[in-house]
């Protein structure tokens, strides 16, 4: 009978990457504070969150944070897109049927 210990493995197995779903809360957060002007960074944060969720189950906190924050920013861009396009669109209506040669008398 041997009383000695196995000696322990000094090597770690390697961390998974967690690359995708940092990507996405990255992008997240960017969207959020105005980045979302362009509307491909909440774009980008709502592909690469879906894709952190599917890929990398290990941190599946941060691909839900990314795709929320993400989701949000590409709502927020879409709905500031439609305000702007409406108020060019009523501008546009609005003076657009104003003649100025209408309304001239000559003498």
């Amino acid at each position: 009978m041997s009383y000695y210990q196995y000696p322990q493995n000094p090597y770690q197995p390697p961390r998974e990457p967690t690359g995708l779903s940092v990507a996405s809360l990255v992008l997240g957060i960017l969207s959020m504070l105005g980045f979302a002007a362009i509307i491909l960074v909440p774009l980008a944060g709502v592909i690469t969150g879906h894709l952190g969720l599917r890929r990398e189950p290990q941190s599946r906190g941060l691909a839900i944070a990314g795709l929320i924050t993400s989701w949000i920013g590409l709502t927020l861009a879409i709905v500031a897109y439609a305000v702007i396009i409406w108020f060019i669109w009523f501008i546009g209506s609005e003076y657009g049927d104003y003649s100025y040669y209408e309304n001239m008398t000559y003498s």
